[in-house]
This record gives C-alpha cells, structure tokens and sequence, in this order.
C-alpha cells in the first residue's frame, strides 16, 4: 500500500484507488492527485477491505476483475461490515455490458465509470459523489444530534411526567389525610380507653391476689373474710373477669386495624428510591388493590354512598406499577363519592377478558355533560369549584392506564351517574 500526499485543492476527502493494474492506478492516481490530497493506493480486493477497516474514507475508486477478491465480492463484503460512516464505492471497470453495470449498482456502487475514460468526466464524477456522501454524512450528523435531542427531550418530558403523578398522589393523600386520620384516631382512641381501664382492673386483681395468699389467715379471722368477700363485690370479679378478655380482645381488634389502614397507606404511598422512571413491574390482584383502597378512602366514601362489589374470583394477576394503579383507582374511587350529591352507590366490578382485565367504578352522582365529558382527561380541566381540585386526577390517572398500554372508557348520562371502564393487560411488552 502506498499513499500519494502531493499538493492538492482538497484537503479534507480522502479516497482509496483499488486496482491490480499498477499502470491504473497511476493513471487515476495522476489524474485526481492535482484535486485531493489523501489518496490511497492497493492492489487487490483483501488490500481493500483491510483498508477500510484501518481508517475511514470517503470515496473508493474500485476495479471489478482482480485477484483474491472481486469487486463484486469487495461489494458484497462492505455491506455486512459495521462503517462509522460507508464511503460511496465508484466502479470503474472497462466492462460496459449493462447486466455487469446493473449489478454492481444494485451491490451499492454509486457510479460506474467505463474505460477508456474522459479525466473530466472522471473528475466530475468523483467530485459528485464526494458532494452527495458528505452531504449524506452532514445529514446524518444532524439525525444523530436530533434523535439525541428528542431523547434528552423525552427523558425530560418523562421525569417531569413522573414529577406530575408524584406531585398529584401527594395532593391526593393530603386530600384523603383527614379522612386517615380520622379513620385511626377511633381505633386508637378506644385502645388507650381500654388500655386505662384494663390498667385498674389488673391492679384490683393483683390487690385480691394478695389476699387471696393470705387465706389461712382468713379462714381464723372473720373480719379479714369480710373484708375478702366485700372485696369481691366490690370489684365486680365476675364481670372483671370476663370484661378483661373483652377489653384485651377490642384492643387487638383495634390494633389490627390501625395496622391495615397503615398497611394499605404505605402500598399507596411508597415508590421507590431514586428517578421514579425506574419504578419496578411487579405482579398484582386487583381485588386486593380496590380492597386496600376502599379502606384508604373509607371516611371520603361512606358518608355518600353504599359501596356494591362484583368482582372476579377468577381474576389473574396483571403486571404493573403497583402505585401507580393504586393511586388510578384512588382517583375514580373519590372522584366517584364527591359526584353524588347527598347519599347514592358506587359499584365496582372486575372481570377477565382473554389477554387482560377489566375494571369498571360506576356511580350515581351528577353525571358529566356532554359537551364537556370529551375533555375531561386533559390537564387541569375540572368542573369543581375552585380550590376544589386541581384537574389533574383523570389526567394523571389516564396517562398511567396508558403507560400500562390500557385503555380507558367513560360513559355518562346527566343526572343519572357516571361509568369508568379500564382495560389492562396481563403482561407488558416492554421495549
């Protein structure tokens, strides 16, 4: 290989002259030397290909009928091979029969120049195929930078998106916290009243079992056996007794309680640590969900409206971000109690539909107006008053059913309630 850097007009391009014909390759090389600096000469069609592998070129002048490998096969070798950037490939071959001219074109050259050759038209094609393969390149270039951008665009657009459902579970829960907090104190309050009076009542019986240790004493002493009988009546033993077991049995109750609201809390609330896009898919049950969530939103639900539930015994796991549907059904579960005005229903339903399920929350409240119900899932649209809501619940809820490639549909006639139905499938195709 030997490579001709005499002056030249361009300094940038850089070719490669392949050719088994020394008297060729001087020959081209005489003619384009005088234009481009970089030119590169060999002899076969092996010396070719470990060329391009070496160092990136622009343009490659090749010969058809050579030793080791053919053009054609040098053709058909650059296709499978991994270019930084493909140079444009220009035959140039004394063969003129069309059927030859046809296949190099279809193997990827670029041009085919006959020989004998006018050094004009040579140069005019060379310099031709050096336009279109930098402006490709250029082109390329500005993809790359583009696809980049949009990439960095979409990463920004999903971290604000994820930004979006954190900040409207946040509102969700300080919305739903008096309610919580409400739901606890009641258990909690009775636990520590009866904590109070299982207190007393465990020292009176400690008080009687003292005595009662001392009951040889009272077998000779009437007064003390008074004092052991009045005792007794005293403290009700009795119903002491059995009220201690009540009280211990209410207070566990009541625990048991407090724990589940906190339980199903922290399913609601919890994401993991980090960017939010990297939330896990995990299986879930439905049923479990809406059960959980029904406890969440008891104190929002159970002064509007009796809650009927049909759901699928049946029903298979789904794969999901389990927050993520948590705080979908937490929406249309309050969105629900807040549309009836006074005291109506709320009905929930799950069935299995082949490939995935199905959910559907349907109430008895106001209903939604026809002009508006197409609109309802855009963002900070809401028909509260204001400071009632901030019109992102269907919004977030919409965008999560959709990142889980579900569906969402919504029915409604005025006055007479409104119907959700939401499709997931059992398993994500992740890409």
């Amino acid at each position: 290989m030997d490579e001709d850097t005499t002056g030249s007009i361009d300094d940038q391009s850089t070719l490669l002259i392949v050719d088994d014909n020394p008297v060729n390759r001087q020959v081209l090389s005489g003619i384009l030397k005088g234009h481009y600096r970089h030119l590169t000469l060999v002899e076969n069609g092996q010396q070719c290909l470990d060329a391009l592998i070496e160092q990136s070129y622009d343009l490659v002048l090749l010969d058809l009928n050579m030793p080791y490998l053919s053009g054609f096969e040098v053709l058909t070798q650059a296709n499978e091979m991994d270019f930084s950037q493909r140079p444009a490939f220009v035959v140039v071959s004394a063969d003129n029969q069309s059927s030859t001219i046809s296949k190099a074109l279809q193997l990827g050259a670029s041009d085919y120049v006959t020989t004998p050759f006018n050094p004009d038209e040579l140069l005019a094609r060379v310099g031709t195929q050096l336009a279109l393969h930098n402006r490709e390149q250029e082109l390329e270039a500005r993809v790359q930078q583009r696809t980049a951008e949009l990439e960095a665009s979409n990463r920004e657009l999903q971290a604000a998106q994820n930004q979006l459902i954190l900040a409207e579970k946040m509102a969700s829960l300080g919305s739903l916290s008096a309610g919580i907090a409400h739901e606890i104190n009641n258990p909690i309050g009775y636990i520590h009243s009866n904590l109070d009076s299982l207190k007393d009542y465990i020292a009176d019986l400690i008080n009687l079992l003292g005595l009662y240790q001392q009951a040889e004493a009272y077998i000779s002493d009437p007064s003390a056996r008074d004092q052991l009988l009045r005792l007794q009546r005293d403290i009700n033993l009795p119903f002491l007794k059995g009220d201690v077991q009540q009280l211990i049995g209410d207070s566990l109750q009541g625990a048991r309680q407090v724990k589940q609201i906190i339980a199903d809390l922290k399913s609601f609330s919890h994401h993991p640590q980090g960017d939010q896009s990297n939330s896990r898919w995990e299986p879930l049950q439905i049923n479990d969900c809406i059960a959980s969530v029904l406890n969440i939103v008891k104190a929002e639900v159970k002064y509007k409206a009796d809650v009927h539930l049909a759901l699928d015994e049946q029903l298979p796991v789904i794969e999901c971000v389990p927050t993520q549907i948590y705080q979908v059904i937490t929406n249309l579960l309050v969105n629900a109690a807040q549309a009836i005005e006074g005291r109506g229903d709320i009905y929930v339903e799950t069935h299995s539909r082949v490939d995935r399920i199905e959910i559907i929350i349907r109430d008895t409240g106001s209903g939604i107006d026809p002009e508006v119900i197409g609109r309802i899932f855009d963002p900070f649209f809401t028909t509260k008053g204001v400071g009632q809501g901030t019109g992102l619940g269907l919004y977030v809820s919409y965008r999560i059913i959709e990142g889980h490639q579900g569906t969402v549909q919504v029915s409604s006639d005025p006055g007479t309630g409104c119907e959700f139905s939401i499709q997931l499938p059992l398993q994500q195709t992740l890409g």
